[in-house]
Order: C-alpha cells, then structure tokens, then sequence
C-alpha cells in the first residue's frame, strides 16, 4: 500500500493544505484546507492535488459584482486589503534604489518573483495574515520573495534568522 502524500502548506488555487483530519467513507484521507478569504473547508487528498477544488467556492457569491474580490469584501478593491502595503513595501525594498531599506534588499540581489507582480496572486499564495502578531518572512533570507520562500512568522521567530543575529558556533 503506497504511503499516504504530505501535501502539508501545498497549494491549490485559492486554497492551502493545513493537515489531514482522516479518511472518507472510501478510506480516502481528506484534509483541512484555509482558503485565501479565511474560510476553512474540507478537501479529498486526490481533488486538491490534481487541482479539481481549488477555492472554498465562498467566491462564487460575489460573481456579479465587477468589484468583487475573493477574500475581500464586496465593495473594496485592493487597496482597501489589510496585506496590500505588506505587497507593496515588499516591492518597493526590493525594485527601488531610492527606497531607504533597498541596500538591503534589491541591493544584495533579493528579488520578488514576477508572479507577484499582482496583488491576488501574492494574496493567494501567501494567505491571510493569521493574527497581527505575524508578518512576511523569507525562509531563506539570501533567496528572494517567492511562494516556497516565504512563511507566517512572529516577530520573535523573524529576529531569530535575521543577518545580523549572531551565531553560536562556539557552543556547537
């Protein structure tokens, strides 16, 4: 029997796999899915993977309104979006030398991918903020600004990988 896939932070759409919650009626396992508006569903493994459900469909109400945004409320744009200057400072450090932090970023070659040149595809990739405690940061933080390099961490976590936090050969 093949072992079971651990599709763990994947992504489908507007969806992000959390965890298995256990096997269907089928004995097919199942996982618990947040979508980028927030919302959390529930998906068969073989459905998220082959890209069959991609969002909690929560989208769907808002069709027919041209404003609409998945995961933003009916009337508001982009703009209007709590991550929106999150997306454009991350741009900014990175594409332009007149920005004070861009020595630091754009300057030493950290780059944002060209995916993310939209707002909704940088809000579909990385998801709702999960409380004001977290912000944006690069895994590794001499690659760039791409989906697989970026995570939710606490400040505490942040200041932990920072360039300038010493190391501790001496005690290894």
């Amino acid at each position: 029997m093949p072992k079971p896939i651990n599709i763990t932070g994947k992504h489908s759409g507007r969806l992000i796999a959390i965890r298995p919650i256990g096997k269907d009626a089928h004995g097919k396992i199942s996982w618990l899915c947040r979508c980028v508006c927030g919302r959390f569903t529930v998906v068969p493994a073989g459905a998220f993977q082959c890209g069959r459900i991609r969002s909690c469909k929560h989208h769907k109400n808002g069709s027919n309104n041209p404003n609409y945004r998945h995961g933003l409320a009916k009337n508001k744009t982009s703009k209007g979006h709590p991550l929106y200057a999150t997306w454009c400072g991350i741009r900014a450090r990175c594409n332009d030398p007149n920005h004070p932090r861009y020595k630091d970023y754009g300057g030493r070659g950290i780059k944002v991918c060209r995916r993310w040149n939209s707002f909704s595809n940088f809000l579909v990739d990385v998801g709702e903020r999960p409380s004001k405690e977290f912000t944006i940061e690069r895994i590794n933080n001499n690659a760039g600004y791409k989906p697989s390099n970026v995570k939710w961490a606490t400040r505490k976590e942040q200041n932990a990988n920072k360039r300038s936090s010493p190391t501790l050969s001496w005690l290894c």
